[in-house]
């Protein structure tokens, strides 16, 4: 599980890279949809603190998010996606 996290958090956050080309440093979020989502997930993506808990993050208004940037399903199989190259 460690190295699962240690792959997104060096991914960045997802919405900085796919939205503006960046790479910022991310939080590791858990998803909140679906039942059994846990901390010990696998199922997460990396997040700024801007994205995860700012005026423009998940945890301030998950609809307005979700329209703005992708569902958290979308933006974990993009991050899959970058861990699996």
């Amino acid at each position: 599980m460690r190295k699962h996290y240690q792959d997104v958090v060096s991914v960045g956050c997802i919405v900085c890279r796919l939205h503006y080309g960046i790479r910022s440093d991310p939080c590791v979020h858990h998803l909140l949809s679906g039942a059994g989502m846990g901390q010990r997930s696998k199922q997460v993506i990396g997040l700024c603190w801007e994205h995860h808990q700012g005026n423009t993050g998940i945890h301030h208004n998950t609809k307005v998010f979700e329209d703005k940037f992708g569902t958290e399903e979308y933006l974990l199989g993009e991050m899959n996606k970058l861990i699996d190259e």
